[in-house]
């Protein structure tokens, strides 16, 4: 996203900000709009209320006004200033708890958002930015903010009005003083808003990678490898550059702009010198009485800080109008493409044409016209060193991804023609990339069935057919904690990757993708796994993907993949007789399965 962001009105989000805001929290924002009419008829109130205490002080002390009239005119300036503590006692409730509450909902729209995304967006750097300064306007309330901006204008306008109309009593001549005297500030605001922005805007990688490199000292998969390896110094010394570069970055900001506004201070402090003096000359000429003179420099001290109130009050909207954008530009992205037809089941096969594929962040091709076809009920094996283009290949068969070029068609009809929901329903993806849920055996298995997470004989069966059943026994059952997260039962690595084949096979899908789950097992103990995974997928269509080859004799079918091309399509039999690939491939791992 472009860093120059177009510069429209304050008021360019306004609309989506209440619609969002009073679909959510109808009743709170319409409570606080009405006790912000009230603010507006009392700060309009106090203004006069105000002069007539100093009119009537003044009056007091000249013999010319009454005790009485005095102690009435500070009686009504007294409610005037408490009625608004009354109000805030009603309001901050109001802001600060049940709207801070509610105010959460705009958290899960934007999880929404995010799992609605493509998922190769995931690969682009930019998008990690884009995520991170959404994330930051949910989190520091940049929405209410942005529309508190707008409904608090209401009582400062009409306080504005109301002094204005009291200096105005006295002499017009007030009045430009006052607002000549914060132009500088004005000026100086708008100013700083727009570079702040833009500051915090391409401080965003490096604040991202600041945060990250502390996730790595700080992590528990990442803590025991940088001590062993004794590299906490190098890590903490790239987190202390990146820290103290943004902090440097803050400081020279703000120096800057502290000089700038203490000219602007001096400038709005010479105005009201200047209007003391007229105040002096005009009480001296008998233009104005002693209690009129208090009172108008009060008002005018009001006034001037009225005037530079506004002033932020618009400057600052222009900054959080930017940073509002950055939430709605993140919704504004497209969202994956998805087709409206249903997909219920695989009836005939799956047909890859001449796909192509290239990362976002890569000019390298990884797949180059790859053509294959998968019958339903086959049991497919593609094979290839590692950076063929296997995993990618099989990210674009799930649909996880969309070809550059060519297409994946099921029973003749593309992938991106159906509905995602049901789509994805029909797969099963057991990734090399598994996830260690700190959670319990029963929700490490069961989370691809949520529905059926209490169904142990389902459970018990997925834990046999990855032969984790003793391990279950041996922790003590399927509700057993796993993870030192919240003090439950640590795995092995290999374990672990058991666990997360249970879960993929737990799943009632009719299509189901292994991404080199066993990677980091044994090569005999996977073969175990995968033989029997291969007589649990018998009336399924099972596609598995490895740079090993001992269970290729039990498949159906074998891709070879080589440099982003398939170079090989055949029983391992024939692979074997005609295929230099395969041949190199089985020769240097034959010994494992001897």
């Amino acid at each position: 996203m472009n860093s120059k962001k177009e510069k429209k009105s304050n008021f360019r989000y306004m609309g989506r900000v209440t619609k969002d805001l009073y679909t959510i929290m109808p009743i709170e924002i319409t409570a606080d709009l009405i006790l912000n009419l009230f603010n507006s008829v009392i700060s309009f109130a106090q203004v006069y209320v105000t002069a007539k205490v100093f009119d009537a002080a003044g009056n007091y002390l000249s013999k010319t006004g009454t005790k009485e009239e005095l102690l009435y005119r500070a009686g009504i300036f007294i409610l005037s200033l408490a009625l608004p503590l009354l109000l805030d006692l009603i309001d901050n409730p109001i802001r600060s708890i049940s709207i801070f509450n509610k105010h959460h909902a705009l958290i899960h729209k934007l999880l929404a958002r995010v799992v609605s995304m493509p998922l190769i967006r995931f690969e682009e750097p930019e998008f990690h930015n884009e995520i991170w300064r959404a994330k930051l306007v949910v989190y520091n309330e940049g929405l209410l903010n942005y529309f508190y901006g707008f409904t608090d204008f209401i009582p400062n306008i009409v306080r504005f009005v109301g002094t204005i109309c009291v200096i105005a009593s006295f002499d017009v001549r007030f009045i430009p003083l006052a607002i000549l005297s914060v132009v500088p500030t004005f000026i100086s605001k708008w100013i700083y808003n727009r570079e702040l922005y833009s500051l915090r805007h391409e401080q965003t990688p490096l604040a991202r990678r600041r945060d990250y490199l502390w996730d790595i000292l700080t992590g528990k998969d990442t803590v025991k490898e940088i001590r062993i390896m004794e590299t906490e110094d190098y890590i903490k010394d790239q987190w202390t550059k990146a820290r103290d570069e943004v902090l440097e970055q803050d400081f020279t900001f703000d120096r800057k702009s502290t000089n700038v506004f203490l000219f602007c201070d001096l400038f709005r402090l010479f105005g009201f010198a200047a209007s003391i003096a007229l105040s002096v000359y005009f009480a001296s000429r008998g233009i104005i009485s002693v209690g009129q003179f208090a009172a108008c420099i009060s008002a005018f001290g009001g006034l001037q800080a009225m005037t530079e109130t506004l002033i932020s009050m618009v400057t600052d909207q222009n900054w959080k109008a930017d940073f509002v954008g950055d939430f709605y530009d993140f919704f504004d992205n497209a969202t994956e493409t998805e087709g409206d037809k249903p997909f219920h089941t695989l009836k005939n096969e799956i047909a890859v044409r001449n796909v192509c594929f290239t990362y976002p962040v890569s000019e390298k091709e990884v797949l180059h016209d790859v053509s294959f076809t998968i019958k339903k009920g086959e049991r497919i094996v593609i094979v290839g060193e590692n950076g063929s283009g296997k995993t990618t290949l099989s990210k674009i068969i799930a649909g996880v991804y969309e070809p550059c070029g060519g297409e994946v068609a099921y029973d003749g009809e593309d992938a991106k023609a159906f509905e995602r929901a049901g789509f994805y329903r029909q797969f099963s993806v057991i990734s090399q990339d598994f996830v260690k849920y700190q959670l319990t055996m029963r929700e490490n298995i069961g989370m691809s069935t949520p529905n059926q997470i209490h169904n142990d004989e389902k459970l018990l069966q997925s834990a046999k057919a990855a032969d984790i059943e003793q391990i279950i026994r041996r922790i003590g059952g399927l509700d057993t904690w796993l993870g030192r997260e919240f003090d439950g039962v640590e795995l092995s690595g290999g374990e672990w990757q058991k666990v997360s084949i249970a879960r993929g096979l737990n799943k009632d899908a009719d299509i189901i993708i292994l991404d080199e789950p066993t990677s980091a097992l044994d090569p005999l103990v996977e073969y175990d796994i995968l033989k029997k995974f291969v007589d649990l997928t018998e009336d399924k269509t099972s596609v598995i993907i490895s740079h090993r080859v001992g269970l290729c004799r039990f498949a159906d079918r074998i891709i070879v993949m080589q440099g982003g091309c398939v170079v090989g399509n055949g029983t391992h039999e024939e692979l074997l007789r005609n295929n230099a690939e395969y041949q190199k491939i089985w020769n240097e791992q034959a010994k494992w399965y001897a």
